[in-house]
């Protein structure tokens, strides 16, 4: 923690009410830095957030979001007005390292959260078909909360929609761009993800932004925005919500997750979770490759801006071979597949490793330098056609 980041910190109490000389804790420290501290025997969590990442417009409707779920018994983060009663104060104004937003919320006593990125990556994340059932309970919450409630995302707003997730202005920068600058990386890697870009956007054009579809999600759904409770699970860090395809938080929440020994049964069951409170049609599920594919460029453009970094260097040494093969897999079903429609009478598409063999080892080579980006033919890629030994719960078109 830095001399700067606890000295904006601690100027952000007064605003709450509270002292200015209360013991912070660094808990977390990427986007945004955030504190944990006690005061008259009460928990907080204080957020400093990155300068410039959002507008004091755009942090006061995230709140105002998270309060909307809230108020409709969604399990979220318990956010504190300023003395004031604004949403969050601004500190910096006489700190060299200028202004910053900041908020308060009560700290969420839990066992841990959903896993990491890593864990779940490399197949060690202990988690259950449940757990992901759960989830995806909670996902369906949100969404029916956002729709009963009729929120709307302001047009000022970025949004992840095709443009916002692959397009030339992405939200979190040009896919491409980190693949050009990935060590061992070769430019029919590049033309891979490219065509895969281009079905990508013709996909979600034919998909569409109906209401039941489309509007506020919360865009960041990983393993490590998810909160094991007494309660049950909850969801935090809002930081990315904006209006996007819901079935982006459930690509989000499985992402990591697809190299997995259990990534079919999580599949299932986050699936089937979802359905008890939000049904699914065929078109859903035609989609959900491309956007699970599209979450992964997502992470790409992030690590363009951040090279040198762990975060980013996970993901272009290691994330990236595995995010080609979902690619080329992608590709080849829709050249398979002429008619995008799947078949009605099965579930959702299986995307799991073949559980026949090994799943594939896309860690780099410690023998050379760089990464082997070549297609794995000693194993099947993960399979985006529908499994036909589960019957859908309901692809009629019919929903809530």
């Amino acid at each position: 923690m830095s001399a700067d980041t606890a000295k904006l910190a601690h100027e952000a109490l007064a605003a709450y009410g509270l002292p200015d000389d209360c013991e912070l804790h660094l808990l977390k420290h990427r986007e945004n830095s955030v504190f944990a501290f006690e005061h008259d025997g009460v928990d907080y969590v204080l957020r400093l957030h990155r300068q410039g990442y959002h507008s004091d417009a755009e942090l006061h409707q995230e709140l105002e979001f998270v309060r909307a779920l809230e108020t409709r018994g969604v399990r979220v983060p318990r956010f504190l007005p300023t003395v004031s009663g604004d949403h969050f104060t601004v500190v910096g104004r006489a700190h060299p390292a200028g202004l910053h937003q900041v908020d308060l919320q009560h700290f969420i006593v839990n066992d841990g959260n959903f896993g990491d990125e890593h864990s779940a990556f490399h197949g060690s994340a202990e988690v259950d078909p449940e757990d992901f059932g759960r989830l995806g309970e909670l996902i369906a919450e949100v969404h029916n909360a956002t729709v009963a409630s009729g929120f709307s995302v302001e047009d000022g707003r970025p949004r992840w929609d095709a443009e916002g997730l692959v397009g030339g202005t992405a939200l979190w920068g040009d896919p491409l761009l980190a693949v050009s600058t990935a060590p061992g990386c070769a430019e029919t890697t590049r033309q891979t993800l490219a065509e895969a870009t281009v079905l990508i956007r013709r996909t979600l054009d034919d998909y569409g932004q109906k209401p039941h579809r489309f509007g506020p999600i919360h865009a960041d759904l990983t393993p490590e925005n998810v909160l094991r409770t007494a309660e049950g699970l909850v969801l935090i860090d809002f930081d990315d919500f904006a209006a996007g395809w819901h079935l982006f938080d459930l690509a989000t929440a499985l992402y990591f997750y697809t190299r997995h020994p259990r990534a079919k049964d999580f599949h299932q069951a986050l699936f089937a979770g979802y359905q008890k409170h939000r049904r699914l049609e065929a078109a859903d599920f035609a989609a959900f490759p491309a956007l699970l594919v599209a979450r992964g460029l997502t992470y790409l453009g992030w690590a363009a801006d951040r090279r040198g970094e762990p975060a980013a260097e996970f993901h272009l040494g290691e994330v990236l071979p595995h995010l080609l093969d979902l690619a080329r897999t992608l590709l080849a079903s829709s050249a398979a597949s002429p008619d995008p429609s799947p078949d009605t009478t099965t579930a959702s598409p299986d995307f799991s490793p073949d559980t026949t063999t090994a799943s594939p080892d896309f860690s780099p080579d410690t023998t050379t330098a760089s990464p082997d980006f070549s297609p794995d033919t000693t194993t099947a890629s993960p399979d985006f056609s529908p499994d036909p030994a589960t019957a859908n719960p309901d692809s009629t078109g019919a929903r809530e």
